[in-house]
């Protein structure tokens, strides 16, 4: 999954420098975040744009690697101290079995809410060495979890990069417009009085 992300980021970048295609530089930068200011030759913004998504989409991938490492090690810690079967198990069961020394603790605390729906069956077992076993793996899931939501407010940051990139390069290209603009006075004489011409 990784791999392609990076090889569609890279594609992206040899594709804006490669050939400068017809559009506008608003849909430019949303797309790809200083692309619109490079076709508007301000490099300076562009490279500021580029850069910052370079480097959250570094983070992204490298937060969510890690996360992802994170989960396989608590899931195999549990397996080794609580003889948990980790396939096939929701996040639910980590959090459960974090929070209960063993399946037996879980079911006779949640028959007596009458949360039936929550018993776990034998395919589900588990029962932790200690107390300190138990805490330990709470401790790694828990910074797993965090690791996945950091993850997700990158990809929100990414998500803004592109919305500030658009904003600025529709901002530009504002600018350019009225640049283009010149008012040139003229006088005729028929008219008593000077009349101002708007070139566009």
């Amino acid at each position: 999954m990784y791999k392609k992300i990076l090889i569609i980021i890279t594609s992206l970048f040899l594709f804006i420098n490669a050939q400068d295609y017809e559009l506008n530089p608003f849909i430019k930068s949303a797309l790809v975040p200083g692309w619109g200011e490079r076709a508007m030759k301000n490099n300076a913004r562009a490279r500021l744009f580029s850069n910052i998504e370079i480097s959250l989409w570094t983070i992204c991938v490298g937060t969510y690697t890690y996360a992802y490492h994170s989960k396989k090690e608590y899931e195999s810690y549990a397996a080794k101290y609580a003889g948990a079967n980790v396939k096939g198990k929701n996040h639910k069961y980590w959090v459960d079995i974090g929070n209960y020394i063993d399946i037996e603790e879980h079911n006779a605390e949640h028959l007596r809410w009458r949360n039936f729906d929550e018993i776990y069956t034998e395919q589900s077992q588990w029962e932790w060495e200690s107390l300190d076993r138990m805490e330990n793996f709470e401790n790694r899931r828990i910074k797993s979890d965090i690791l996945f939501k950091s993850g997700g407010y990158v990809i929100g940051a990414i998500v803004l990069n592109h919305i500030l990139s658009s904003i600025d390069a529709l901002y530009l290209l504002r600018i350019n417009k009225i640049e283009q603009i010149s008012f040139k006075p003229m006088t005729s004489p028929n008219m008593n009085g000077v009349e101002l011409n708007i070139v566009f």
